[in-house]
């Protein structure tokens, strides 16, 4: 009994702790920017803010749940097309209804609401979550991502639609003031700007441990561009790999040139640390030789890293002073020609 109620405690804190991660310390839209060019172009009323976040939840949990489900074992190549044709089975039908139905709102949304078919949300967090955990927290990561997501989506167009428009759900407020930049992407950025300062700040005191600059870590990037394509495709390279659960094994290549490499200088490490403990000996027996040429090897290799430490910068200027020196000279050349006649 004490067994099955600590591991109900145990899965209630694991999935707790996912939420967390995905909704509030990596929020999707104020600190790793994703998803971010809908909400600052269309979500300038409360109506289209809420229209975009339902899309996207709609989205993001179909899409987790079919690819916890049945992409696991799919190349990462593939899958990453079938999560944006399953977004344009979705979104299709529903750009077809609302331009059917609700144009006002069509023209709104305008060319965002097909192009939401291909939404980077959908394919980052399929990549991290969902091809390597369960149904079901695939789908509570998918739940939680749509609800911070779209909670930010809503703020955003209710604060701009007020300041704005002077407006709420197409009701007149009539405020004595409007500011008609605030429907702009610069209001809609400036917006989300400051929200994302007061996350960060309240993630630092409330979760010091977790840093939200961790969103911005572009190791992944640098990670994903090594190696050949070719390499890429039979390793399955994960670019969204960040060391948890299920890490994609495609270090092991990696790995295994390394280990071979060490391997082949630890003869030559061998080799030098013999001759460099006979030069020591020789040292001791010879102290006043070896001190000069101690010195003439200090000297050597103080050139040698200054040269290694000029830039494209110093060689650029010597070419300049060459050409200056050049141009001198023409012009003196000249000069005593004219003399001459």
């Amino acid at each position: 009994m004490n067994e099955n109620r600590g591991r109900k405690l145990t899965e209630r804190m694991k999935n707790f702790r996912m939420i967390r991660t995905s909704a509030v310390i990596r929020n999707p839209l104020l600190l790793e920017a994703v998803g971010l060019c809908p909400v600052v172009a269309i979500a300038t009323t409360l109506k289209s803010a809420v229209f975009l976040a339902l899309v996207t939840a709609v989205e993001l949990i179909i899409c987790e749940v079919l690819a916890s489900r049945f992409l696991k074992n799919v190349k990462r190549y593939i899958r990453v097309a079938i999560y944006f044709f399953v977004g344009m089975v979705i979104v299709y039908p529903i750009t077809y209804l609302v331009t059917r139905f609700i144009p006002s709102l069509s023209l709104e949304f305008g060319i965002f609401l097909p192009l939401m078919a291909v939404n980077s949300l959908l394919a980052l967090h399929c990549e991290r979550v969902a091809v390597k955990r369960t149904v079901k927290d695939s789908f509570l990561d998918a739940i939680s991502v749509s609800v911070s997501y779209g909670a930010v989506a809503v703020v955003s167009g209710f604060l701009r639609e007020i300041l704005g428009n002077g407006t709420l759900g197409g009701a007149q407020l009539h405020l004595p003031v409007t500011f008609s930049a605030m429907l702009t992407p610069f209001g809609g950025l400036l917006i989300l700007g400051f929200a994302a300062a007061v996350l960060k700040s309240y993630i630092y005191k409330k979760y010091p441990q977790s840093s939200p600059d961790r969103a911005f870590n572009t190791s992944e990037v640098r990670q994903s561009l090594k190696g050949s394509l070719r390499e890429l495709m039979n390793d399955d390279f994960n670019p969204y790999d960040e060391g948890g659960e299920g890490a994609s094994s495609s270090f092991d290549a990696d790995s295994v040139r390394t280990a071979r490499k060490t391997a082949e200088e630890k003869p030559k490490r061998e080799k030098s640390a013999v001759k460099k403990s006979k030069a020591d000996r020789k040292n001791k027996e010879n102290p006043k030789k070896d001190k000069a040429k101690a010195q003439k090897d200090e000297t050597v290799s103080r050139i040698r890293s200054q040269e290694q430490e000029r830039t494209y910068l110093d060689d650029f200027s010597d070419m300049l002073s060459d050409l200056e020196n050049y141009r001198q000279k023409e012009q003196s050349n000249g000069e005593e020609g004219e003399g001459d006649e």
